[in-house]
């Protein structure tokens, strides 16, 4: 399949000054543009809005770039988002280095450097949250990188109010992985914010051959005849197991076990398959992979090499000085690195993967094992790439790869201009897995869902910016979720039809004037009618409905009835317009469809199902604007300090944080121990330990009571979500807890710190305290808060932004 635009006219032909820029532009590159760059830069150049699907490695961010360079021209502000904080800080180096400090900058919550240039990298919760409190008319363009992210279950929501809150003069720059429903996703785009033309380019720029590797190590093409099924090792037990089901114990810990990569690694050497990635679905495999590679003496590096090497880790370690080589997962990659092998993974410093992605790119490292972070967007573009099975752990226990997850880890493989074609091969865990593998690759990319979800702070948002209940259902239901469920109502009416119409020929209901599915809306109308004239009866004189669950009843924080009332005429007048209102024959019927059990079942069973699809996202919002009010965050149609507060954050979970805030528990304390316990409502760590925070809260009481009572503030936060439904992350735990209070109160050896307080990955503590300085800022920005806590917040945020905490800022 060629690229292609869906449905979209030709570009109107450029002027002669439009057509100076292309020139301009393609003369910066060695090579001609590919003509779906070329389609897409086009629609571009004439302002158009564009919605770009590629494969990785095609060139969708040329794209990107030649916006970039038509913004610049035109002395016009461009915005550039990424899904990811490490992206965004990879995408500020790239562009500093192409177009100079003074026209580049940053904003990713933790970070702030040149607000006002005219190229701005962000995080997408950023720009989401800027485009609901600032609503900025000076944004020519937005580039919305890896905007596959719109079916990511955390993520996907910034996405959609990104698009919902744009303003229309903004052009949108959609830069997607192979999606299947790209077409859908441009026209909900073109629905809720302007006309966007999507591009589809199926074609790789260099093949890929996928190849499996069996347990044995033997690798073969897929359509290569299966080897026989080699006898499992003798596994000797220990006595603890002489006991159990030898035969059930051996299955367990041998069926599931791939290759070896001290097997794999020598073959893709041999068949000149390097460099390449290695992806392993877990940070402690990665570290036994490359720690078992080393113990077998071998080496990727040419001698005649090493000293550059050398040199790169000299250069690192002299520009972060605070970077400790000792320790164990640092002496590990330093000495793979020396021998031409390297590991990738979230819980490594930032400085060590930049430093191992560098030298991936100087081909000076052959082999990465890396888990799967390392396949979203960072530009490290092998020969080769492993697949460590083709089943991953989850939430829900372990689960098959999605098709677009294997993809884009696959599409690393074939560098363009280099390889004449890319190798991924899939390491087989079982004998069973061969047949999953063939049937995954045998599938279509899976399409893009909604992972809509209205959040604390974006309903605070809406009820604070739109006030009447009407205009925020609006806002709501302009989701690309709500958009798929319109399409899902439209085919559930369609069959209800079909079946009603066989339905009502088998029972004798007659029609002697309109269709049986015209009486079917009439009656739903009605019915609505008197669903909204109840409501409206029972709305008091202030605007609030009396009863406890007002929100579940329809009637949302604060309506005025006279309004109420104008509204209930006119859907009255709107009914008494159908023909059905008038009809004769209309209450003969009725009675037929009383009569009908069956026909009442169908409409029974798919009214419910059409309700649903009606009015989930809208349910959804009443419930947590119910949670809102429960907590005083509203008073009617109007924030209160809690509620603006929530409405200005970005968080899992803002009312929890604001609950926190208006309690008085972080009041009065100094900075380290403000530090320690606004660390326990940051994101939910890997891995929750307890041990640490246990030894410093003995010796601080004063400290152990406010934690207890910040336990009672988030189960009372939980069970009131229960209680209406609300299913929102409540994090509270005191994995950071000791580590932030020694870190804040003054303590200079990092690698102690690690040792004595924590107890995890370096990676994993700098990550989190990063995500602690955004929320530390975000509070000594608010004007809600008390000055005395601003400013102890601001003194606590200074003391952890320093050293390698700082250090890691910008990478």
């Amino acid at each position: 399949m060629t690229s292609q635009a869906l449905d979209a006219p030709a570009p109107r032909p450029p002027g002669a000054e439009d057509e100076a820029l292309l020139d301009a532009f393609r003369q910066r590159y060695p090579f001609a543009l590919d003509p779906f760059q070329e389609q897409a830069i086009r629609w571009v150049l004439t302002g158009e809005s564009v919605l770009v699907s590629a494969p990785t490695g095609a060139g969708k961010t040329l794209i990107a770039e030649f916006a970039i360079y038509r913004a610049l021209a035109e002395q016009r502000r461009i915005i550039y988002t990424t899904p990811l904080k490490a992206l965004s800080n990879q995408k500020y180096g790239d562009f500093v280095r192409q177009y100079g400090s003074d026209l580049v900058g940053i904003l990713t919550g933790d970070v702030k450097v040149n607000p006002g240039a005219p190229i701005l990298v962000m995080t997408t919760e950023i720009l989401r949250n800027l485009l609901f409190t600032e609503r900025p008319q000076d944004i020519a363009t937005a580039v919305l990188d890896e905007c596959h992210y719109l079916g990511d279950e955390g993520r996907g929501t910034v996405w959609e109010e990104i698009v919902i809150n744009a303003p229309a003069a903004t052009q949108l720059v959609g830069l997607s992985a192979t999606v299947s429903n790209l077409r859908e996703i441009a026209a909900w785009i073109a629905e809720v914010h302007r006309p966007i033309h999507p591009i589809v380019h199926a074609v790789r720029p260099v093949p890929l051959q996928y190849l499996l590797c069996h347990q044995d190590g033997e690798i073969a093409a897929l359509d290569a005849p299966r080897p026989p099924a080699s006898p499992l090792p003798r596994l000797r037990l220990r006595p603890r197991e002489a006991g159990r089901d030898r035969d059930a114990f051996r299955r367990h810990w041998e069926r599931r076990r791939p290759a070896s990569p001290n097997r794999v690694v020598p073959q893709l050497r041999e068949r000149r398959w390097l460099p390449a990635i290695y992806f392993i679905f877990s940070r402690a495999g990665c570290e036994r992979a490359l720690r078992r590679y080393l113990e077998d003496g071998d080496s990727l590096l040419p001698a005649e090499r090493r000293a550059e090497v050398e040199e790169a880790i000299g250069n690192t370690l002299r520009d972060y000085p605070s970077i400790v080589a000792e320790t164990e997962v640092n002496a590990l990659l330093f000495d793979g690195l020396r021998h031409g092998a390297g590991m990738h993974h979230a819980g490594i410093l930032p400085a060590l993967k930049r430093l191992t992605e560098v030298l991936f790119e100087r081909g000076l490292v052959r082999v990465v094992f890396a888990t799967e972070t390392m396949s979203l967007g960072i530009h490290m573009p092998a020969r080769s790439v492993v697949i460590q099975g083709v089943r991953k752990r989850s939430e829900a226990g372990f689960r098959r790869l999605s098709l677009n997850e294997l993809t884009q880890m696959a599409g690393r493989a074939g560098r363009r201009g280099i390889d004449p074609e890319g190798k991924c091969v899939i390491a087989l865990d079982s004998p069973e897995a061969e047949d999953e593998t063939r049937q995954l690759l045998g599938g279509a990319p899976e399409p893009i869902q909604s992972q809509f979800r209205v959040g604390y702070s974006s309903a605070a948002l809406l009820v604070d910016l739109y006030r009447e209940p009407a205009a925020v259902r609006r806002v709501i239901e302009s989701s690309f979720g709500q958009f798929q469920n319109r399409q899902r109502i439209m085919r559930l009416e369609a069959e209800r039809a079909e079946l009603l119409t066989r339905l009502a020929a088998t029972e004798g209901i007659e029609s002697p004037c309109c269709a049986l599915t015209d009486l079917i809306a009439y009656r739903e109308q009605r019915a609505a009618l008197e669903a909204e004239r109840e409501r409206v009866r029972r709305l008091g004189p202030g605007g609030r409905t009396k009863g406890r669950r007002a929100g579940a009843a329809g009637a949302p924080w604060s309506e005025d009835l006279h309004e109420a009332r104008r509204r209930l005429e006119a859907m009255g007048l709107a009914l008494s317009k159908i023909p059905c209102h008038r009809c004769p024959h209309r209450g003969g019927r009725e009675r037929q469809l009383k009569r009908s059990d069956r026909v009442r079942q169908v409409l029974e069973d798919r009214a419910r199902s059409l309700r649903d699809l009606r009015e989930s996202y809208w349910d959804q919002c009443l419930r947590v604007v119910e949670v809102l009010r429960h907590f005083g965050c509203l008073d009617g149609a109007a924030l209160t300090p809690m509620g603006r507060l929530i409405a200005s954050l970005r968080h899992d979970n803002e009312l929890l944080v604001a609950r926190v805030a208006f309690s008085g528990l972080l009041d009065g304390l100094p900075p380290a121990e403000l530090a320690a316990l606004l660390a326990c409502v940051v994101e939910e760590p890997r891995e929750t330990e307890t041990l640490f925070a246990r030894q410093i809260l003995r010796r601080l009481p004063h400290l152990r009571r406010r934690v207890q009572t910040l336990e009672a503030l988030a189960a009372e936060v939980d069970r009131v979500q229960q209680s209406r439904r609300v299913f929102r992350p409540v994090s509270m735990h005191t994995t950071y807890l000791a580590a932030t209070y020694e870190w804040v109160a003054g303590e200079e050896d990092w690698i102690r710190l690690i040792r004595s307080h924590f107890g995890g990955h370096e990676g994993d503590l700098i990550r989190a305290f990063r995500r602690l300085i955004d929320l530390g800022r975000q509070l000594a920005e608010s004007p809600e808060l008390p000055a005395a806590l601003r400013t102890a917040l601001r003194d606590a945020v200074k003391m952890l932004d320093r050293g390698i905490v700082l250090e890691s800022a910008l990478i």
